[in-house]
C-alpha cells in the first residue's frame, strides 16, 4: 500500500519514517498546502494530516471530493469528543490522539487502509496465495515466495483489486510515486519475474496484459472450473 502523509510537524515526520520503517510505501509532502494537490494527481490508500492543517487552509471536504473512497486519518493534539464528531462529519474517517504511541498509530491506520479495501484482517487470500499484508510477504503453501520490495508492491497491488484492470501508469505512480520512473525496459522485467514466480500456479492465478490498457490479476476458482454444472 502506499500513503500520503504530510509531514508538518516533528510528529508527522516521525510516523512517516515509523510506517517507512514497517515496508509501507509513503507519498512525503513537506509542505501542507500541497496535500490536496499531491492528492489530486496521485492514488494513495489513505491520507494521513496533522489536524492543525484545517486551521491552514486544507479541507476535509475537498480532499474527500478529490477521492471519495480513500480513507483519511487525523492526528490531533487533545481532541476533545465535540471537535471528533466535527471531524468526522466533515470527512476524517478517524482521528488518533498525537500522544498515541508510534506502534498504535501505524496499527490504527493500517486497520483503516485495509478496511477501507474490505479487508478485516491482515492475511488475505487469492486463489493458492496467501497475503500476509504485516509482514509483507506473499506465501505460496507453506513456501514463501521470494519478491523484492518492488516486486510485492506490484502484486499486493493486483491481489487488493482482482478482476480489476490496473494501467502502467498506475501502477508505475504506485510503485514510485513522485519519483524517477525506471525505463519502460525495467518495469518489464519486473512484470516477467513476476510471473515467473507465478508460473507454477498460472492455471489459478496469472496476471493478464490487455494489449494498450494494462493489467488485470485473474483468479480461477478451481471447484468452479472442476464442476461440470458450473455456469
Amino acid at each position: 500500500m502506499r500513503y500520503l502523509i504530510a509531514e508538518t510537524s516533528w510528529k508527522m515526520v516521525s510516523l512517516a519514517k515509523a510506517v517507512s520503517d514497517c515496508g509501507t510505501l509513503v507519498t512525503h509532502c513537506e509542505a501542507g498546502d500541497a496535500i490536496e494537490d499531491f492528492h489530486k494527481i496521485g492514488e494513495h490508500d489513505l491520507v494521513a494530516l496533522d489536524a492543525s492543517q484545517l486551521l491552514r487552509g486544507t479541507s476535509l471536504c475537498r480532499l474527500r471530493a478529490l477521492h471519495p473512497h480513500t480513507p483519511i486519518v487525523l492526528i490531533a493534539r487533545d481532541p476533545v469528543p465535540e471537535q471528533i464528531a466535527a471531524w468526522l462529519m466533515a470527512g476524517a474517517d478517524t482521528v488518533i490522539d498525537e500522544a498515541a504511541a508510534l506502534p498504535e498509530m501505524i496499527a490504527q491506520i493500517d486497520c483503516v487502509a485495509r478496511r477501507a479495501q474490505g479487508i478485516a484482517r491482515p492475511l488475505l487470500e487469492c486463489g493458492p496465495l496467501t497475503f500476509d499484508l504485516e509482514a509483507r510477504r506473499a506465501h505460496l503453501g507453506d513456501v514463501t515466495l521470494s519478491l523484492s520490495p518492488k516486486l510485492y508492491e506490484i502484486l499486493e497491488y493486483l491481489v487488493l483489486r482482482p478482476g480489476r484492470l490496473a494501467s502502467r501508469e498506475a501502477l508505475l505512480s504506485h510503485v514510485y510515486g513522485f519519483e524517477n520512473e525506471p525505463a519502460p525496459r525495467v518495469f518489464d522485467v519486473y512484470m516477467c519475474n513476476l510471473r515467473s514466480h507465478l508460473s507454477g500456479i498460472a492455471g489459478t492465478v496469472r496476471i493478464a496484459t490487455v494489449r494498450g490498457a494494462g493489467y488485470r490479476l485473474d483468479v480461477q476458482d478451481p471447484s468452479r472450473s472442476n464442476n461440470p454444472l458450473a455456469a
